[in-house]
């Protein structure tokens, strides 16, 4: 996959940050581009392509990892992740475009259909563009079972730039909230230094945030305490307590009782998770965050306060949301809203533009045209 220079090298369009996203042969995705601005809405109905879409923007930064293998083996194996199967599609293409500080760099990766149905890297690239516009490519081979990068990134700036970017994209889905789930039990005392996708070291996170003298870390902690507040004004104040090598957290009441993270409803435990993520310190923030249907559970008034948040911190970090939710449109302009569809077996993306609609806008908000079928995206 080789996304063209000249729509990648105009350094004074767009700010810094991840321009394209393309991906083909991947579940649904036969072949797709995403071009992720600073908030992008996915909607769509069920089976449409969305998650699909989400799980390849969190699979290509765990290539970089060494997890291709882990990742295939949790995902029903290779055949299960190409497009109809391995009769219908040989490999995977993944590409990103990146801008940094008035240099573009891509990164690509073609990940083939083996025997034993696993899938390898049959190419492996990271390139930037030069002055008169062309590619210069750093090969990091083909024919391994794990990415290179990592391998590279001492020898070869452009690779470095790569690796770097690629380790800051992050993708959060708090869906779990049983009593069983990563999000109420007890999280590791050291596994503090970011929040986790699944949420399972929410409370040491916010213990980190508690005992910090880092003025950062401390308006982080504040800034989280008075948002829960505002969408639960029950709680007075969090409050994460070490034991014995771990951490639970606890919560007091506006009678000064103190409760246990089991008696946090579903939906007062994803949005503390979520406001989490999104009042992090800004230094520390991953350069692009995707978030899998943030209004599961929600209170109209919590999602107002996420997409406020959302939009807050777009200025540090591009955000992608996956979402079914026609309220949430309401918070977003239509330049920022990419519709999701499936049609003949695949997945399409179609971006909204304000201009397009103007006239109806003039009239109606974006959720009562989804509504209308004027958008599409409807089942």
């Amino acid at each position: 996959m080789q996304p063209s220079p000249e729509a990648a090298a105009n350094p004074d369009v767009q700010q810094d940050g991840i321009q394209e996203v393309h991906i083909a042969g991947f579940c649904s995705l036969k072949e797709v581009c995403l071009e992720p601005g600073r908030l992008t809405v996915l909607i769509g109905p069920n089976g449409a392509g969305k998650s699909n879409l989400l799980q390849a923007l969190r699979l290509i930064p765990l290539l970089r990892t060494r997890s291709l293998q882990r990742y295939v083996a949790d995902h029903g194996f290779g055949a299960a992740l190409l497009h109809y199967g391995a009769k219908a599609t040989e490999a995977i293409d993944l590409g990103v475009v990146i801008r940094d500080q008035g240099t573009t760099y891509r990164y690509d990766a073609r990940l083939a259909f083996a025997p034993d149905d696993t899938l390898y890297f049959q190419t492996e690239n990271a390139a930037r563009v030069n002055p008169d516009d062309t590619w210069a490519i750093s090969s990091l081979g083909g024919g391994h079972r794990e990415s290179h990068l990592l391998d590279e990134t001492y020898r070869d700036s452009t690779v470095a730039a790569v690796n770097e970017w690629l380790g800051r994209m992050t993708f959060y889905h708090f869906h779990d909230t049983s009593p069983q789930s990563k999000l109420r039990t007890h999280a590791r005392r050291e596994d503090d230094r970011y929040p986790r996708s699944d949420g399972s070291n929410l409370a040491a996170y916010l213990f980190r945030l508690k005992e910090s003298d880092d003025s950062a870390d401390q308006k982080a902690w504040q800034r989280i305490n008075r948002h829960c507040r505002h969408i639960a004004p029950a709680i007075k104040q969090l409050d994460p307590v070490a034991v014995n090598g771990s951490v639970r957290l606890d919560w007091i009441d506006d009678r000064d009782e103190r409760f246990g993270c089991h008696q946090f409803s579903d939906g007062t435990l994803r949005a503390l998770a979520l406001i989490t993520v999104l009042s992090q310190p800004s230094a520390r923030l991953p350069r692009l965050i995707s978030i899998d249907e943030p209004e599961l559970g929600l209170h109209p008034s919590a999602i107002a306060l996420i997409t406020e948040l959302c939009r807050s911190i777009s200025r540090h970090t591009q955000i992608v949301l996956s979402t079914q939710s026609t309220e949430l449109l309401d918070y977003f302009s239509a330049d920022e809203v990419v519709v999701v569809e499936r049609q003949q077996g695949e997945t399409r993306l179609t971006r909204l533009s304000s201009q397009a609609l103007q006239n109806w806008l003039e009239d109606y908000s974006l959720r009562e045209l989804y509504d209308k079928g004027v958008i599409g995206g409807k089942p």
